[in-house]
């Protein structure tokens, strides 16, 4: 079976749909949130489990936050933050 190569799926889709384009760019604040929250798990060499388990939620919580599927408060990124050991940085920029 084949395997399929999302990032080069997802850069088609960037150049050639303009309908695609436009949706993820209305949902690249969500993806830059859900992508720095895996890259902190990942780099402290934490499981979903762990990082629920250090939050004190169950696993499905983790999994649910970091496929972008609840609307997290600033209260649970702290938390996120703190069972990975890092900290959150807000920053505005002008558009």
């Amino acid at each position: 079976m084949a395997r399929i190569n999302a990032k080069a799926l997802h850069e088609q889709a960037m150049r050639d749909d303009p309908e695609y384009r436009r949706e993820y760019e209305a949902l690249e604040e969500e993806y830059n949130l859900v992508e720095a929250m895996l890259d902190a798990r990942q780099q402290a060499g934490l499981t979903q489990a762990q990082v629920a388990e250090r939050m004190g939620v169950k696993q499905p919580v983790v999994a649910k936050m970091e496929g972008g599927k609840s609307n997290v408060s600033l209260d649970t990124l702290k938390r996120y933050a703190k069972a990975t050991g890092t900290k959150i940085k807000v920053e505005f920029t002008r558009v």
